[in-house]
């Protein structure tokens, strides 16, 4: 039998309270009806997604963990395919993934497709699923079981560049 402080601790790991309640709905739903499927579904794919933003979030200034970018910018937190679709699909629905990201980021999570050498060789998850772990939010192990996935091809063409 649990106790109430048990449970207690259960709740407040829920990734789905890094958001306010009408914000997290809002991305559920939408991601539900986009794509098809049960609200349990989308509400366990968002609060992952949720989770990523978080780990992001809280990985931009820390030496020691995952890489950098090509560019230079900040460390990388990499999704699997089914939590790349749940960010995909909310950043199609912009005032609650704006809202969500300045409630788990302080400002705006942009999306930045491509694909790494640690995506290509594993690294890269391998310093997310730690990035998820330090946050102490539930991970939900059926959504990162896989390998970080880029939706773009590498090298996609440049706009304006033949």
């Amino acid at each position: 039998m649990t106790t109430l402080a048990e449970q207690s601790a259960r709740i407040a790991d829920d990734p789905r309270t890094l958001v306010s309640g009408e914000v997290f709905d809002k991305l559920a739903r939408h991601f539900a009806a986009v794509q098809e499927v049960t609200q349990i579904y989308a509400e366990r794919a968002i609060g992952q997604m949720l989770l990523m933003l978080r780990a992001h979030a809280d990985s931009q200034n820390d030496l020691d963990f995952g890489r950098r970018l090509p560019d230079g910018r900040s460390f990388r937190v990499v999704p699997t395919k089914p939590v790349d679709v749940a960010w995909h699909v909310s950043l199609q629905h912009t005032e609650p993934y704006l809202a969500a990201c300045q409630q788990i980021a302080g400002g705006f999570v942009h999306h930045v497709p491509v694909l790494t050498e640690g995506m290509a060789n594993g690294t890269s998850m391998d310093y997310t699923r730690k990035a998820l772990d330090a946050t102490g939010y539930y991970v939900d192990l059926e959504f990162w079981d896989g390998a970080a996935e880029s939706c773009c091809p590498p090298n996609p063409p440049q706009p304006g560049r033949g």
